[in-house]
């Protein structure tokens, strides 16, 4: 029930604002698994809607004109998930990146 309503309200999030899906590659009961916590970083405009993201400090580039956004994780790969906001995104990532960052660190770090 959690996660029928987590999807819906997703989905009403997606449709009235036309921000993206960001979804793991995953089993179903997991691919929904970071799309409430950047969900939650949108409402509180801490990020925009076409956040930079950075997967164990490589940036990882992404079509902003697809609506759903497949990251190449699965949730048992997440060590940690966290978000620069818009300012320090411009700082660090450069100006162009004005939207906030998403910072994936993973258990399996490749190097």
């Amino acid at each position: 029930m959690k996660r029928t309503l987590l999807l819906l309200s997703s989905i009403l999030t997606i449709g009235c604002s036309n921000q993206h899906a960001f979804v793991l590659n995953d089993s179903d009961t997991n691919k929904y698994f970071v799309l409430e916590s950047i969900n939650h970083a949108i409402e509180r405009d801490q990020i925009g809607k076409s956040p930079f993201i950075v997967i164990d400090g490589n940036p990882f580039n992404y079509n902003k004109k697809q609506d759903t956004i497949l990251l190449p994780l699965k949730k048992s790969d997440i060590l940690r998930l966290d978000f620069l906001n818009k300012n320090s995104s411009r700082i660090i990532y450069n100006d162009k990146e004005n939207d906030g960052a998403i910072i994936i660190t993973t258990k399996i770090q490749k190097r």
